[in-house]
């Protein structure tokens, strides 16, 4: 651009933002003050709880120091030799070492949560086999007329396994038996005619173990489908936590996802199925065995499900999360993985938790993971998965969505700060708004680098070579999440969760039951599920900003009053109904209730026409038509969509949710056209938007916003910087001047009066110069060794110098870069140095300011030109990442790895054949003005 179209660009865009300044407080327009819970905090693995006072405090002041907000303790497995070190789980040690952690974070303005055990699931040796995970085993045996079982009724498998039901059946004939089996497992019975087909149901434990248990925490990992298992298993927390300073408890207690394996069972079962789905479920043994009529199976095994749904629910989750309240904590939970309604779920925690998994994330923000780790597809149906967390907290009102984040983003050693950046930005997108590393290790000083690790991180921990510049991250996550965690969602769309249709389903079924993992979404969302799906994903890409909805919530969540659909969380246009055959006759007639008192209701295809299940059949499916009839006429109001007129409001049908989304004239936010995600938050006097560039180029140009706004301003959380933007309204639309960078994100936050702040920075760059000549380099932190002082003229990556070449391979850790250089002719407003390829983090400072630490591309800071002199010293100091140092500490076959620990694919970890990764400054650097 030459300079009369940048002198005419600035002058345009000064006119766009010209307006008379009002008394709005500066301190409402900066950025918010920073409080703990707006800091990423960290998962904090005590190995073998072999921790002590001294080294708790060193920790959380490095933690402090490093901008991490808070902390939970998870108690695993011990480190080799340590052992004598360990402390038991919930012992007097135990406690004291957690009411030290207590008052220190108190001290240090840091939360602390704790999991309500030691490793995962839930469990520990006081939980008995009565109270342990169980699940049913089958045996079926075929009679043919005057025959008799000469042999006792077991179970193959197990044969000790507890005798429940044995039904025969013949035609429409169902005899129950289960009282004429002696003891002695024999069955005095003589079928009198025809053939008898015998299910036996037996009852055993899974025999399921904590998994990475911490020493005395071992044992049964709990029935999560009894209120008494429960119970007793957090009985047992009573006393020892009783013993804590008064005063002195953790802001919440954690339970991690769902992996409890084979668990189908409860002692209960069978009555708490009679009194919810009304019939007795041992007269569906062959359904439920999968050996009846097709439809029937479906029936059966969709009450089931959703019995086992509900007893998740009702006699665990609820349970816990009193049991914490009580204690004055909160609960915060993650529902995935779990055989169940997992939006409910969710909804039913304080702070409803996600995760991410995998270097397939960074495929969304068109990066790759590094050498080494292998390249992971991402699964779309990921992103639904995470906003359904997300969506339980906007509908039940919960401030915050948390997320496990980082899990395997990569390779050990192998994921920069710009990795984690972009999966944070992702998850920023999809609502959720406090994240949690995956994590930080508990590692005594004394311990030999890299000291101790957990084998499924990314190793946020003071040994990593990324630490001096983790602040970076830190600060900008806090600043997002300042704004993110404030106000309340501004989502325009609910969609309804057709977890009925997914029930009716026979993919991603197990043990009868359907596990809704981060890990299988391909097959419960996007095929199980598919036009539900289908639409979200549409919906998504199309820049509508929704949320989901489940009967249950639908139920005691949701209103229409003042013109919108109200829930406890934000507020909303419409709701729509996709991919969803079978429905409740309760919740169609709650959406008629809505759309009589002033709702509309979009339904893509047709409404449901039949009900789920098997109880009370055809009354239930008479009062769904019954409903259906009450939808009233419906009449053509284009070549696509039907309306139906009910009470004040109204159902659309339509071929697809976008049609009818314009038939509705709900709004989108058409800068997803540009690759750009968002989400939009709404406060007193205007809205928040967290934008992320996920295309893979710079866009510069006016984007239509689909709120309307007088003053919108910019902020930059990576730098601090913020100004108000330029805005101008075209064709009933606002728009604003985005420059962003491919991989940039940037907040924007409209006010109703001019906000007192100063305007947003624009540039258009000029000719660049190359900064050339010798370069000094110097290492100034890091291992093994510090290499020698290099003099270099052409910039590379220093694991290829000739010079002190071994040492160069091996060395993870800083180096600095300094270069003298005289100011370019030309007088501007400012300039930037742009460092083109750094490996991985850098420091800048010029003439001993500090201009920044930067994480990620475009690796480039601005620079005042008052700042620039006529002669300057440019000081770089870059950081690499800790593979080489590890790889180097393999070929030399150095007995690190002191505990579990494996590598990517879950095979034992070498790094020795490993290739140098690329290290420091690569360039070449710019001097643009």
């Amino acid at each position: 651009m030459d300079v009369a179209c940048f002198v005419l660009l600035v002058a345009c865009l000064l006119c766009a933002v010209a307006a008379p300044m009002h008394d709005t407080q500066q301190s409402e327009t900066a950025w918010p003050a920073l409080h703990s819970e707006n800091r990423p905090w960290t998962r904090w693995w005590w190995m073998g709880s072999a921790v002590s006072e001294s080294e708790i405090t060193r920790h959380l002041e490095l933690f402090k120091e490093a901008g991490i907000g808070g902390v939970e303790i998870s108690p695993i497995y011990g480190a080799d030799g340590a052992q004598a070190q360990n402390i038991p789980y919930l012992s007097p040690r135990w406690i004291e070492t957690l009411n030290h952690t207590l008052r220190e974070a108190k001290r240090l303005d840091l939360g602390v949560d704790m999991i309500t055990g030691t490793g995962w699931p839930l469990g520990g040796p006081w939980v008995s086999n009565e109270d342990a995970a169980s699940r049913v085993l089958f045996e079926k045996f075929d009679l043919s007329a005057y025959a008799t079982l000469d042999f006792p009724i077991r179970s193959k498998e197990n044969p000790d396994a507890r005798l429940l039901a044995l039904m025969a059946y013949s035609g429409d004939q169902v005899l129950d038996f289960t009282a004429k089996v002696d003891a002695a497992g024999h069955l005095e019975w003589q079928a009198t005619s025809g053939h008898w087909t015998l299910i036996a149901a037996f009852a055993t434990g899974t025999g399921q173990k904590v998994k990475r248990a911490a020493p005395g925490g071992e044992g049964n990992v709990i029935d999560h489908f009894s209120q008494v298992a429960t119970r007793r298993y957090l009985e047992h927390f009573d006393k020892p936590l009783s013993q804590l300073s008064t005063g002195a408890m953790v802001r919440c207690f954690f339970n991690d996802s769902y992996e409890v394996y084979g668990a189908n069972w409860t002692s209960a079962l069978f009555d708490e199925f009679a009194q919810r789905r009304g019939y007795d479920l041992r007269g569906q043994l062959l359904a439920l065995r999968g050996g009846d009529e097709a439809e029937t199976v479906r029936r059966v095994r969709s009450d089931y499900r959703e019995t086992v749904s509900d007893l998740l629910l009702e006699e665990f989750l609820q349970p816990w999360a009193k049991w914490a309240h009580d204690k004055g904590a909160k609960a915060r939970e993650q529902a995935h993985g779990s055989p169940a309604n997992i939006l409910d779920l969710y909804a039913g925690a304080d702070i409803p938790e996600t995760e991410t998994f995998g270097a397939g994330w960074l495929e969304l923000a068109g990066l790759e993971p590094l050498p080494g780790t292998p390249k992971q597809s991402f699964e779309k149906g990921l992103i639904l998965a995470c906003k359904i967390a997300s969506s339980a907290a906007h509908v039940a009102g919960k401030r915050l969505c948390s997320s496990e984040s980082f899990t395997w983003l990569g390779e050990h050693g192998r994921v920069p700060l710009e990795h984690a950046k972009a999966n944070a930005d992702a998850l920023f997108t999809l609502g959720i708004n406090h994240l949690f590393f995956h994590g930080s290790t508990f590692s005594p000083a004394e311990a030999a680098w890299p000291g101790q690790m957990f084998y499924a991180s990314t190793h946020f921990a003071p040994t990593n070579t990324f630490w001096r510049d983790l602040p970076a991250l830190n600060s900008y996550i806090a600043r997002c999440q300042s704004f993110m965690q404030s106000g309340q969602p501004d989502n325009d769309v609910l969609i309804y969760l057709p977890i009925y249709d997914l029930w009716a389903a026979e993919k991603g079924s197990k043990d009868g039951l359907q596990f809704l993992t981060m890990h299988n979404t391909e097959t419960w969302l996007d095929q199980s599920m598919a036009g539900f799906s289908k639409s979200a994903h549409t919906l998504w890409q199309r820049g509508y900003g929704f949320d989901f909805v489940s009967d249950r919530l639908l139920k005691k969540a949701v209103s229409f009053e003042n013109g919108a659909l109200q829930t406890r969380g934000g507020t909303y246009r419409t709701l729509c109904v996709a991919g969803a055959s079978l429905m409740p006759p309760e919740t169609l007639e709650r959406l008629l209730e809505l759309a009589r008192s002033g709702a509309t209701i979009l339904v893509v295809g047709d409404l449901p026409q039949d009900v789920p299940g098997l109880g009370d059949l055809a009354k239930r499916r008479a009062q769904l038509h019954a409903a259906l009839d009450s939808l009233g006429a419906r009449r053509e109001i284009s070549p696509c969509v039907q309306h139906a007129g009910v009470g004040k409001g109204q159902f659309l049908i339509g071929p697809d949710a976008e049609t009818l989304l314009e038939a509705a004239k709900v709004p989108r936010e058409t800068l997803t056209d540009d690759g750009v995600k968002f989400m939009r938050r709404a406060q007193d006097g205007g809205h928040i938007y967290f934008l992320a560039n996920q295309s893979r180029q710079r866009l510069e140009r006016w984007m239509p916003l689909a709120i309307s706004a007088k003053f919108i301003a910019i902020y930059d959380a990576l730098s601090g910087h913020f100004g108000r933007a330029a805005v101008r309204q075209r064709d009933g639309k606002t728009q604003v001047y985005l420059q962003m960078e491919a991989g940039q994100s940037l907040l924007l936050r409209a006010f109703a009066d001019a906000p007192k702040m100063p305007q947003w920075d624009y540039f258009s760059s000029g000719a660049a110069q190359e900064l050339k000549g010798a370069w000094s380099v110097e290492f100034v932190e890091g291992g093994p060794a510090l290499p020698s002082k290099a003099e270099i003229e052409q910039l590379s990556s220093w694991t290829t110098w000739p010079s002190d070449g071994e040492a160069l391979r091996a060395f993870s850790g800083t180096a600095r870069y300094t270069l003298n250089f005289e100011r370019p002719k030309g007088d501007f407003e400012a300039w930037q140095i742009d460092l083109g390829e750094v490996r991985y983090s850098a420091q800048v400072r010029l003439n001993a300011h500090d201009l920044g630490t930067l994480i990620s591309r475009p690796f480039a800071v601005r620079v005042p030109s008052a700042l620039l002199a006529q002669n300057n010293r440019l000081e770089i100091e870059v950081t690499n990442l800790m593979a080489n140092r590890l790889a180097d500490l393999d070929r030399r076959k150095v007995p690190w790895q002191k505990f579990f620990f494996v590598n990517i694919a879950y095979k034992p970890f070498d790094s020795s054949g490993w290739e140098p990764l690329s290290s420091g400054l690569i360039g070449p650097v710019w001097l643009v003005p």
